[in-house]
């Protein structure tokens, strides 16, 4: 039987285009197995059904190259790897939910999320290809009611879509990859790492390519059939490849928020309990359990429900010395993996399982980024994920995001903390204090108060004039512009108290910290005729500089 490849790519463009209705049909394209017959490079699912790449393993093995290990050494760039296994590892469980994809689009970032990334790449691995390209070949198709596929448009947001922007992502299958994953295979796949000299049918590794490409993922197998190729391909062997030369890194971006918890009310606190959206990872990448006296010995999370994959209840309790009293201070914090994770909502639980709702506001980089461009639409199969437009940053600032309570923002306090590293268990009033005493923290709310209704937002304006920001902006007037351009692109100590009945929540945060990417190498030596020009890598700059 003959042998054959394919690959399969993404298009990075900085737009989303949301979906007005809330259970759209899915969009599934996948690869044709002979492109002599289908030059496309697309399956005519209609006509041949069978024409689809597939593994006949139940079991499949995979492992990280020595070449992804040198590139990426960093231990959570690695589990983000494993993350993205796990997506298409529980895929044949996972009910399709209310919420058809999960793409969040935050603004620009000076990362390319690599979860994202592998979890797009390894549905190419599994047989799925770009619902967009796809359908501009006329060759995009959704489940039909009494089986089979007809065709569909694309709907621009699934996770196999052929471009992710920088600072973006998406990390949860959509209905268009789970029906897809269904339609090729109907049952479990299991995805389990080995390590050293084990082979491994599916190979994560590196390469270097253009500055504007992000990554590659595809299968090599055999015809099912030597004699009729519209049978199909059984894939032998996968791998992904990850680009080290991307303009942007690849890497995550994290972000770390604790608060204070007051209750006035009388009412002691057993457990607290925090919904946050961003992630479906239940595992967060740093905890606090509050201090010592009134520490919580109990942790626990999970998904809130099949219709809200990327949320998370956090649940802590069992208090050291039993319940923590009325107007003591209950101090709790989480980092997770994504750089723009908000809270939903937050209550204190007390004995008797007396429920009472906390005013929390989180914090969050932004950007007003525009994109001129449009997502690149080829004839055939792409062998990479690439940039396609023209990505202008028009402002930067803070986000402050009220939760789903209405709460009255009292205080902002904001502090550069560039070079102290900070670490989640120092985001506290002790800090703030210090910050304070130091006379690094600037007051923008000053001694006046705002009104935040559920899930309402307030801007911070590093940079920007009003002319540079979005018009709802401007018509709700919810930003303050501080003409700091100095506090761009530093680690903020970033503080805001909000307030609802008998009940006070501070709210600490470190935005701005860099993604966890490969360094550069901190020694780069260039000759020329004039001898060797010797640059150092600073961390403290974050930049070259030169060596006399």
């Amino acid at each position: 039987m003959s042998k054959l490849t394919q690959h399969g790519s993404a298009v990075i463009v900085l737009a989303l285009v949301l979906l007005a209705h809330s259970r759209p049909a899915t969009a599934i394209s996948t690869f044709a197995t002979d492109t002599a017959l289908e030059p496309s490079g697309f399956s005519n699912l209609i006509a041949h059904p069978n024409d689809v790449f597939t593994w006949d393993l139940t079991n499949i093995t995979w492992k990280f190259d020595p070449s992804f290990l040198t590139a990426f050494p960093n231990a959570a760039v690695r589990n983000q790897v494993r993350l993205a296994f796990q997506q298409w590892d529980t895929a044949f469980a996972t009910p399709n939910g209310s919420t058809y994809s999960y793409s969040r689009a935050g603004g620009f970032q000076p990362f390319g999320d690599i979860r994202s990334i592998a979890v797009h790449e390894l549905g190419h691995v599994l047989g799925l290809t770009h619902p967009d390209q796809g359908d501009a070949a006329g060759r995009n198709y959704a489940l039909a009611g009494g089986g089979g596929v007809m065709l569909q448009a694309d709907q621009n947001n699934e996770v196999m879509r052929s471009w992710i922007n920088p600072g973006d992502y998406n990390h949860v299958l959509s209905h268009d990859e789970l029906d897809g994953f269904d339609l090729l295979y109907g049952h479990d796949l299991n995805f389990t790492e080995v390590f050293g000299a084990t082979p491994a049918n599916i190979i994560i590794q590196t390469y270097v390519n253009v500055p504007n490409n992000w990554a590659q993922g595809g299968s090599s197998g055999v015809y099912r059939n030597g004699a009729d190729h519209y049978q199909g391909a059984m894939s032998t062997s996968g791998g992904v490849s990850f680009n080290t030369s991307s303009g942007n890194p690849l890497g995550l971006m994290t972000l770390g928020q604790n608060w204070d918890f007051q209750n006035n009310s009388g009412l002691p606190v057993s457990s607290f309990e925090v919904r946050t959206r961003g992630t479906n990872n239940m595992t967060p990448l740093f905890r606090f359990d509050g201090f010592v006296a009134n520490k919580f010995n109990n942790y626990g999370s999970a998904i809130f429900s099949n219709n809200f994959k990327d949320d998370v209840l956090h649940t802590w309790s069992n208090p050291t010395g039993g319940p923590i009293p009325a107007t003591t201070v209950v101090h709790v914090g989480l980092e997770q993996d994504v750089w723009d994770w908000m809270v939903v909502s937050a209550q204190t639980v007390s004995p008797g399982n007396v429920r009472v709702n906390a005013p929390i506001i989180g914090s969050h980089s932004w950007t007003n980024t525009i994109v001129e461009g449009t997502p690149a639409i080829v004839g055939g199969v792409d062998d990479g994920i690439t940039t396609a437009g023209k990505i202008t940053v028009k402002a930067w600032g803070i986000r402050l995001a009220n939760s789903e309570l209405t709460a009255q923002l009292s205080s902002i306090g904001l502090a550069d903390v560039e070079g102290m590293n900070l670490t989640l268990d120092q985001l506290n009033r002790s800090t703030l204090e210090d910050l304070v005493r130091a006379q690094k923290v600037m007051f923008p709310l000053g001694e006046s108060t705002r009104s935040l209704a559920p899930l309402d937002d307030f801007f911070l304006i590093l940079q920007g004039s009003i002319d540079d920001l979005p018009s709802e902006m401007r018509q709700k007037q919810n930003f303050i512009l501080l003409n700091r351009p100095d506090l761009v692109g530093k680690e903020l100590f970033v503080f805001s108290q909000g307030r609802a009945g008998d009940f006070t929540v501070g709210n600490y945060a470190l935005i701005g910290r860099d993604p966890i990417v490969p360094e550069p190498p901190s020694v780069i030596l260039l000759l020329s005729a004039g001898g060797a020009l010797i640059l150092m890598w600073s961390r403290a700059t974050k930049g070259y500089y030169r060596v006399l």
